[in-house]
């Protein structure tokens, strides 16, 4: 047995217990690919028997990026079944965007920790060793302070200049902590988001972090959005804008802006990954894509994608309320 697989077994024996507090009798359903890393799979496979708890590992087909928020009609209805869902597809996010599974969570069926997208570091290192109940904590916080707030700006550094309306529904909190029915987390963790409303966001956008599929820049990739989708790309990386010319000109609707996120975990590392960074402290995160799961509802915010990229050191405001300040989380006292 590897070190790795010793310490997913700890990670996964922490989720179960005490992040999830999955009861016995409950099932758990386990969402896998042909790419996820089965040391965390049975980790978790072991965790829940031990709690005195049912499993179930469903495996579904590798998605590309053009599908990653499509599942099958049979794993619909297993999700339907579970009391707890584990999404750990690695070459999609398409378990955890599915419209479905949003519905259940908004239906209070199942609570859900979202793993996809991540290999076993994700689990063991940096953003997964934060204190969750103090991440959790922060996460309340700011999402009291978010709430019904109506009016976004976001600079950074590199040249991104946004504003927009924001949805009215609940921010979402990401930290690490869903032991109730409704709630969801991911691991590693630490966020809390929402959607922009339909055709608000306007500005200048700079990708100057690392994106879901593309990776990090060379260049920062420069993009202009009107009315809530991407009017043009004005340089950057050729490699990336050649990425997104391709995804914008086959995907429908993968133009749209879906998500504002902000980081809240301070272990996570910065190291190239988009999922550990875009969950670091002070960092947000902008989507492309689908805006479901956000709370988004016109049909031009239904996607077959949803694409993640971060943005470093940002100031962001809420209703002119300084919320972060190059990089800082000052609402919840950042030096």
């Amino acid at each position: 047995m590897d070190n790795k697989m010793i310490n997913a077994m700890s990670t996964a024996n922490k989720i179960i217990k005490e992040l999830l507090a999955v009861k016995p009798e409950e099932e758990v359903l386990i969402c896998i690919d042909s790419e996820s890393d089965m040391r965390m799979a049975n980790a978790f496979a072991a965790a829940t028997t031990e709690v005195g708890a049912e499993y179930t590992i469903a495996m579904m087909p590798t998605r590309t990026k053009d599908k990653s928020t499509t599942v099958s009609k049979t794993l619909q209805k297993a999700m339907e079944g579970c009391d707890v869902f584990i999404p750990m597809t690695r070459s999609s996010g398409a378990p955890a965007y599915h419209p479905k599974m949003k519905q259940l969570l908004l239906d209070k069926k199942i609570r859900e920790c979202c793993m996809v997208l991540r290999d076993i570091d994700n689990y063991i290192k940096g953003g997964a060793l934060a204190n969750y109940e103090e991440v959790y904590a922060d996460g309340k916080e700011l999402c009291e302070i978010w709430r019904n707030k109506k009016k976004f700006t976001m600079t950074t550094p590199a040249g991104t200049n946004l504003t927009a309306e924001m949805i009215s529904a609940e921010p979402i909190i990401e930290c690490g902590v869903a032991r109730n029915p409704g709630e969801s987390m991911a691991f590693s963790d630490g966020e809390v988001s929402v959607g922009p409303v339909d055709f608000t966001m306007n500005g200048t956008l700079v990708l100057d972090g690392p994106m879901c599929y593309f990776g990090s820049p060379i260049e920062p990739v420069r993009m202009t959005i009107k009315d809530g989708k991407v009017a043009s790309i004005d340089g950057g990386d050729r490699r990336v804008v050649g990425e997104f010319k391709k995804l914008f000109a086959t995907i429908e609707n993968s133009d749209n802006i879906a998500e504002i996120g902000i980081g809240l975990n301070p272990a996570s590392l910065q190291n190239g990954d988009f999922e550990e960074e875009k969950k670091a402290r002070g960092t947000v995160h902008i989507a492309f894509g689908d805006g479901t799961y956000y709370g988004q509802t016109d049909p031009s915010s239904r996607s077959q994608v949803h694409i993640d990229a971060v943005l470093y050191a940002p100031t962001v405001t809420f209703d002119g309320d300084l919320i972060v300040e190059e990089g800082k989380v000052v609402v919840l006292g950042d030096e």
